[in-house]
């Protein structure tokens, strides 16, 4: 970095080859099923996964307003990335929905059933069973067929129904957005992560924050995706919009080298589509697309198929082929060479 670049950027930047000294983590790092992910050896390879996602969206979204980047509701610059840590309450509710609708139908075909099979029992036992099986395979048709119509019906009342309340639903909206909503700041080198209206976001340095590979166990077998856990708090991020649930390891363990080049000021940013229309405003990064000649609408202008079928097949392949589990992490060696006052002591004195 010159000087210049050195003087846009916030004295707790993160820096891959320039760690700090950092106080020694209270408990063992290591977590039972999930894989503790290392600082600052770079892969240099951005998750495939996502960036096809991105480049279809960047593309749709400049169709309709060239300037869709300049609006408050894109999330990705060159200061900061903003994200939700979603909130299980939400989500659980959205998923009853459905459930709701099937075990209604079911419980519904099953109570006539019984009631049909009792009358029929004084007169045919056989008649009676055959009848119970019948009502059992309607029921599972059923949730089948009728279920996604009958959920799709329930939710678009639902929505005309609280079309007069649009406006209180909206602020409220907004104020569940405004605590859940975290971030990861490269010009200040902090991370900001909601927890709730109840409790103040937690914020530290990235140095602070460990990542690991979290298993998931669905229906469909073992899935993975990113978690952040504080070091010195234990408090863990798991259900963020950073990180799908994927089916390999290798898209979650690409995210996590993105994300630390984006954090890395030595770096320049990740050349990912929803930070383009931003790389010539972090010095860094401008420096180095002047070097390489860099075209400044690369993703934008792009043949997304043609892409995917060449340079974006052959970043899956490095994605999936790239030993990951032999890189070195750069921040475990500094772990213990301060006191944790001195550390905080430091923090508050930057």
């Amino acid at each position: 970095m010159t000087e210049t670049t050195s003087s846009h950027y916030g004295p707790n930047t993160y820096c891959g080859g320039a760690i700090p000294p950092l106080p020694k983590a209270p408990k063992e790092r290591s977590r039972l099923g999930e894989d503790l992910l290392p600082f600052g050896d770079y892969a240099y390879i951005d998750p495939h996964q996502q960036v096809c996602a991105d480049a279809e969206l960047v593309q749709h979204m400049e169709q309709k307003d060239e300037q869709f980047y300049e609006s408050d509701d894109w999330w990705w610059d060159h200061c900061h990335i903003k994200f939700m840590v979603k909130s299980a309450g939400i989500s659980l509710g959205i998923m009853l929905i459905p459930y709701s609708c099937a075990l209604l139908m079911f419980g519904a075909v099953f109570y006539l059933s019984v009631q049909v099979a009792m009358y029929l029992e004084a007169v045919n036992f056989f008649l009676a069973i055959i009848t119970m099986l019948c009502s059992a395979v309607l029921g599972f048709y059923l949730i089948g067929t009728v279920g996604p119509k009958l959920t799709n019906w329930l939710i678009n009342n639902l929505v005309n129904t609280i079309g007069p309340f649009r406006s209180w639903l909206a602020n409220r909206g907004n104020r569940y957005m405004q605590n859940h909503q975290s971030e990861l700041n490269r010009q200040t080198g902090m991370v900001s992560f909601a927890q709730g209206k109840k409790k103040p976001p937690l914020v530290a340095p990235f140095v602070e924050f460990d990542g690991y590979v979290e298993r998931v166990v669905q229906r469909g077998g073992v899935f993975y995706r990113l978690m952040f856990v504080h070091r010195y708090t234990g408090k863990q991020f798991n259900q963020t919009s950073l990180s799908a649930i994927v089916d390999h390891q290798h898209e979650v363990r690409a995210t996590w080298d993105m994300l630390q080049r984006y954090m890395d000021v030595s770096q320049p940013l990740p050349d990912v589509p929803r930070l383009e229309p931003f790389r010539h405003l972090d010095p860094t990064t401008a420096e180095h697309d002047q070097k390489t000649g860099r075209d400044p609408r690369f993703w934008r202008d792009l043949d997304l198929e043609a892409w995917k079928a060449g340079e974006g097949a052959a970043l899956r392949k490095a994605q999936i082929d790239y030993p990951w589990d032999r890189q070195h992490c750069q921040l475990t060696p500094q772990l213990g060479k301060i006191e944790m006052a001195a550390y905080r002591q430091r923090q508050e004195a930057v």
